[in-house]
């Protein structure tokens, strides 16, 4: 019986077959996709969702000293509503770090050229002179003990108070 078909009627009915298989594909496919466009079934386990998010963890809660603030009343700066010795107190914290950073450049001066301690004092009092509030600060021991590390010689206590004078 397959000897009664010739190779184009083969072609040909496999041709239309397959164009009718992909369009009972396409047809289905494309009314699924039409139902899924219309809103979900209710499920019987909905109304428990809410239950569940308030009884079984409970509510976050921060850590201690965390806040949660509005991006207005957030700011990197000094409040401006602040007393002024705060305002005072981020000033000598800035002013330190750069003291420091200018300690540094000092010493590698004085290590590059082999200065002594004249030459040391000589430049100190241009770094003392730029920031004079640090004299009066209450870091002023911290900042001696920064200098001590990073002179190439020894300083004495005598020394080091006279160069805040």
């Amino acid at each position: 019986m397959l000897k009664a078909f010739s190779w184009p009627d083969f072609l040909l009915a496999s041709i239309i077959l397959s164009l009718f298989w992909w369009a009972v594909i396409w047809l289905i496919y494309f009314r699924r996709k039409g139902l899924a466009s219309a809103e979900p079934l209710d499920h019987n386990w909905d109304h428990l969702e809410e239950e569940f998010e308030s009884e079984l963890m409970g509510k976050p809660v921060l850590d201690t000293g965390v806040k949660v603030v509005e991006a207005d009343d957030f700011s990197f700066g000094v409040d401006v509503g602040a007393d002024r010795d705060s305002a005072d107190q981020v000033e000598r914290l800035g002013d330190l770090a750069d003291v420091q950073a200018e300690i540094r450049e000092v010493c590698k001066v004085l290590a590059a050229e082999d200065g002594t301690k004249d030459d040391f004092f000589v430049l100190f009092e241009m770094v003392r002179n730029k920031y004079p509030k640090l004299g009066l600060s209450a870091s002023l021991p911290a900042l001696n003990g920064f200098i001590r590390e990073h002179v190439p010689f020894a300083l004495s206590e005598e020394e080091l108070e006279g160069i805040w004078a």
